[in-house]
């Protein structure tokens, strides 16, 4: 048996020496990506209603399921001042009771019909969705309409809400990785709608009283104002009577004054800020500016550059700091693109101790997109993950949906459904370092959470201008990120 054990005990080392080595080898000479092929996906077909309400409509026939959603093109970025959060809470409360069901009757009535039910609300976007077999689309849509409709806003179910809401915020805001996304909001939009939390802050929250919930409803929850979209085994006829029957009869236009604008790379300059938490075990080091909006021109070649630095195991922040020097689990990057300028964010979480080499090779990677281009089989492995992870979000009626609801939130002609494989694809090495250059040149701002005594003294040394914030000054309400003096 002790003999069995040893033998079993090498053999594992082997296969775990095989595996290290199979990965490693892999990072420096990953598989090729396959030739580019012609895909094409089952065209939106769109009609409107006399209250003008759009219909959009993915005829799919054969499959058994309906995917619906109810889209407002409006969300945080129309929050109240000093209300952050109410548009989620809107969004959230929707499904928590209408004037003929509660809460758990509507829980209780999808449920029955085989389907789900969600609500909630982002940026630029408030949504409820269902998902159903098709033959129960008639009752789940009639649920549907109920609960955009006709929403109470129950007191208790707000309470509830809220004191889930600050539980949430509460175990977030003693989290490094959590916390940054707070902070860089403020260092990029400052007070620019941007700039405060989608979720809200433990002050907002508390401050939301109902009249501000139905307010915001009453406002932007207008059928010129929404879409209803809808996917499956159904025509554009169906989907067409579908919307006269269950919102035909919804009422509303959108106030004339115009939506501020939610903040633009123009107002922003570079900051480095540590927010010192002396009690974290790690440190949440990122890196971010503005970006682009999803419309622009720069948009396609942003997202070649963004997988090539942060998007996958063998991306470059990868592999330079987890897999060539151990300092993190994992480090990534997003573009975050919206209707408006959304943020840029690379980020990784490492010992205290570590931060300062980590801040420094995010900005050497960064630079390095133009001076080493991203070419070659890099550059086909990094179309390939964009477009391959493109189209599996299309093999469910849900992700036809999705991506849908996202085009019109972002005021996209539907036909980009088909343009983005083909656009990706077109993109060249010299695109790439032409994005590099226009958004990288200047210095990105630096975030770091953690024990600053780790690591503040080597990080003054690299990082100029750095402003050091302890926990009990930070105010996440105001764009200068520390409480106001008396």
């Amino acid at each position: 048996m002790n003999r069995f054990r040893v033998m079993s005990a090498a053999g594992l080392l082997i296969l775990a020496i095989g595996s290290s080595a199979f990965a490693i080898g892999g990072v420096d000479a990953p598989p090729p990506a396959a030739a580019p092929h012609e895909t094409t996906f089952s065209q939106p077909k769109e009609t409107k209603l006399a209250n003008g309400l759009r219909v959009i409509v993915v005829e799919r026939p054969g499959l058994p399921l309906l995917a619906a959603e109810v889209l407002v093109r409006n969300g945080a970025e129309v929050d109240p001042k000093d209300l952050a959060g109410t548009a989620s809470m809107t969004g959230s409360l929707l499904i928590k009771g209408t004037g003929t069901m509660t809460a758990p009757q509507i829980a209780s009535a999808i449920e029955s019909l085989g389907g789900s039910i969600d609500s909630g609300a982002h940026w630029e976007a408030s949504r409820a969705t269902i998902v159903v077999m098709s033959d129960k689309a008639e009752p789940a849509l009639k649920i549907l309409s109920d609960v955009v409709l006709h929403p109470t806003f129950k007191q208790e179910e707000i309470d509830r809400l809220k004191n889930q809401t600050l539980d949430g915020l509460r175990v977030a805001l003693r989290q490094p990785g959590a916390l940054t996304q707070f902070v860089l909001a403020r260092a990029l939009f400052g007070n620019a709608p941007y700039g405060h939390s989608h979720t809200g802050t433990m002050e907002s929250v508390q401050a939301i009283k109902r009249d501000d919930i139905v307010k915001l409803y009453q406002t932007y929850y207008v059928p010129e104002n929404a879409a209803l979209i809808l996917s499956g085994n159904l025509t554009l006829e169906q989907g067409r009577k579908y919307a006269e029957q269950f919102f035909g009869e919804w009422k509303g236009s959108l106030p004339s004054q115009p939506v501020p604008s939610s903040g633009t790379a123009k107002e922003w300059k570079p900051s480095n800020i540590v927010i010192d938490m002396p009690e974290a075990g790690q440190a949440a080091v990122t890196v971010a500016r503005p970006g682009v909006k999803r419309s622009s021109p720069d948009y396609y070649a942003g997202l070649v550059a963004n997988a090539a630095l942060g998007t996958g195991f063998v991306s470059r922040l990868n592999r330079e700091i987890r897999i060539k020097r151990g300092l993190s689990y994992g480090a990534r990057s997003s573009l975050e693109a919206r209707r408006d300028v959304g943020p840029f964010i690379a980020t990784a979480q490492t010992k205290n101790e570590s931060a300062d080499e980590v801040a420094k090779l995010m900005q050497i990677e960064l630079k390095r997109l133009k001076t080493e281009p991203v070419q070659g089989d890099e550059l086909k492995s990094r179309q390939a993950v964009l477009v391959g992870s493109y189209a599996r979000s299309l093999e469910t009626n849900g992700g036809f949906v999705g991506k849908i609801s996202a085009m019109i939130t972002n005021d996209l002609p539907l036909d980009t459904l088909n343009k983005f494989i083909p656009a990706v694809n077109a993109i060249t090495s010299t695109d790439v370092a032409a994005f590099a250059d226009k958004y990288f040149e200047t210095p990105p701002s630096l975030i770091i959470v953690g024990k600053a005594a780790d690591f503040i003294e080597p990080l003054k040394k690299d990082f100029a201008d750095l402003k050091v914030i302890p926990m009990p000054e930070l105010d996440l309400n105001r764009a200068e990120l520390t409480k106001a003096k008396p």
